[in-house]
């Protein structure tokens, strides 16, 4: 089985350096650049690569499923980009789900002035009004180590509609700490890590948890060594295998908060 590039081991310490509704998908700039998921990853996947707006640069993005339930995909620091929420994304889009895998500022085919990669709540908000624009009425955002730090620290001020944090370690420069970020978030929130996962301090995490004052939260244990996306599946292979959580995801993104 071939997996796709891009885990968490490569993330940065913690503390390390750090649209509207019609808003319309531009095609890629250039014919060099893949249009498709399959092309950019090198899996067989479903969904186009597209290019979504933002003050101050273009963010490239996975899109594919359709519908008013949404979810925007943030990833783990990796060079593939959006590459590692690939197979996920297709399995949540079989499953009903308007999917927008978001490659944030300096990944991907993403281009950005200084400003809006500073930006984190704008390039949230640019994913998560393009998710609208395809038809999502609610939209969760989902994100994996880094991606979840972005998720728990800056969802909710760019407009989500629940947060799911998949392995966020608890500090990153440019968005308020995990215990910060928690008190401060009232949208139904969903944090996932491993106990045997070093360096994201699972237990500020689970304090944080607790310290929410959303009607809905939860935390939820991974197993053994899992990392952010690899919690969901055995690595992003092309035959993957999901995980149990793959589906309390997708309940959390469906609203279903009771499980």
């Amino acid at each position: 089985m071939l997996a796709v590039s891009g885990c968490g081991a490569g993330e940065a310490p913690r503390g390390a350096a750090k649209a509207s509704a019609e808003q319309e998908a531009a095609p890629a700039p250039t014919r060099s650049l893949p249009r498709t998921v399959e092309a950019r990853c090198k899996i067989p996947a479903k969904g186009d690569v597209v290019q979504v707006p933002a003050p101050g640069g273009m963010l490239s993005a996975g899109v594919v499923g359709e519908g008013k339930v949404g979810a925007v995909l943030l990833h783990q620091t990796s060079g593939a980009g959006f590459c590692g929420w690939a197979t996920y994304g297709q399995w949540l889009a079989d499953k009903g789900v308007n999917v927008v895998m978001l490659d944030v500022c300096n990944y991907g085919q993403s281009q950005c002035d200084d400003a809006l990669t500073k930006d984190w709540v704008a390039q949230i908000k640019a994913g998560i009004d393009f998710a609208r624009s395809r038809g999502a009425t609610t939209v969760t955002v989902v994100g994996a180590s880094l991606g979840g730090v972005l998720a728990l620290g800056a969802g909710e001020q760019a407009g989500a509609d629940a947060i799911v944090n998949l392995s966020g370690p608890s500090e990153w420069e440019g968005v308020p700490d995990a215990m910060a970020a928690a008190k401060a978030t009232t949208v139904p929130l969903l944090i996932s890590a491993a106990d045997a996962d070093t360096g994201i301090e699972v237990d500020v995490l689970k304090a944080a948890v607790a310290a929410s004052p959303a009607a809905h939260k939860r935390y939820v244990p991974m197993p053994g060594e899992a990392h952010g996306w690899t919690g969901i599946s055995n690595g992003m292979s092309i035959d993957p295998v999901f995980e149990p959580l793959a589906t309390t995801v997708l309940q959390w993104i469906q609203g279903d908060y009771g499980h």
